[in-house]
This record gives C-alpha cells, sequence and structure tokens, in this order.
C-alpha cells in the first residue's frame, strides 16, 4: 500500500484547486511531478491518456486541443481521508476531436462535474473518477439537438 498517513486537508483542497485551475485550464505542465503520483491511474481517460505522470499531462492537453477556452471553475472541495470530491463547472467552446471525426461547432458550453480523487500519502493525486454532464455539454455544443420544447440556448 502506499502507507498509512493521511495527507493533510489544505493540502489536498489545494492540489485539487491547482490541478483544475492551473494544470488543467492554464496548462501548467511544471506542475504535474507535485500533484499526480508516478502510479496515478485515470480511471475516466482512454488507456493511451489513463497512466502516470505523462498520462495526466497528455489528458490536460488533449482536452485543451478539443476545448478551446477551456476553463474548470471549483465550487467546493470535500476532503475525507485520503478522498477528495471537487464539485466544478467546466466552461469553454467546442473546437473538435470529441467525438473524433466530427468537425468543431466553435459553440460555448458550460456543465457541472463532480470528481472524485484519491491521494496517496505525499499528497499527489493517485486515482481519479468522475461524473460529467456530457449530454449536457453535447447539446450545449451542438453535437446533439436540444430536446422538443426547450427554450433557445439554454439545454433546460
Amino acid at each position: 500500500m502506499y502507507g498509512c498517513a493521511v495527507p493533510d486537508k489544505e493540502t489536498i483542497r489545494q492540489n485539487v484547486r491547482d490541478a483544475f485551475e492551473r494544470f488543467m485550464t492554464r496548462g501548467e505542465a511544471e506542475l504535474a511531478e507535485r500533484l499526480y503520483h508516478p502510479d496515478y491511474l485515470n480511471h475516466e481517460a482512454d488507456p493511451e491518456r489513463s497512466s502516470g505522470i505523462e498520462g495526466a499531462r497528455a489528458t490536460a492537453e488533449w482536452l485543451r486541443s478539443c476545448f478551446g477556452d477551456v476553463s474548470y471553475e471549483v465550487e467546493r472541495v470535500i476532503v475525507e481521508d485520503d478522498m477528495a470530491a471537487a464539485y466544478v463547472t467546466m466552461r469553454g467552446t467546442h473546437e473538435g476531436g470529441l467525438p473524433p471525426g466530427i468537425p468543431a461547432t466553435h459553440k460555448p458550453f458550460a456543465v457541472k462535474h463532480v470528481h472524485l480523487i484519491r491521494f496517496a500519502d505525499d499528497g499527489r493525486a493517485l486515482e481519479h473518477w468522475a461524473v460529467r454532464d456530457d449530454l449536457g455539454l453535447a447539446m450545449q455544443a451542438g453535437l446533439l439537438p436540444a430536446p422538443p420544447g426547450a427554450a433557445d440556448g439554454d439545454g433546460a
């Protein structure tokens, strides 16, 4: 195992904020070694981007290539033992690449996510899971039609 020490809650909170606001949003790739453990596993990423520090970097780069002006606003971080739950808003514009082969719509979106992150005893992310509003993103970005009766642009 990775030891029995529990990382400091404030360190975990700050690392979650830095991962979303600096690493994922602003592309500060030099933070990867501080934020992600070498044994990191992203359960949501494709296999070529799911493992280790380089996998975290590849995922961040890939997301920034698919979504222009992508940003993550961390609204709340809850920490219990070695786990954190982050409630975030992801914003951006669709620039292609996701789904593969679909051209860019350049339409904006803003969706809510919950990210669950397990931390090693040194405070670095060890595992990641997410609950995302991919359907909302697809509708807002113009990849799927809005449901009948929905008001223009609000997706509701």
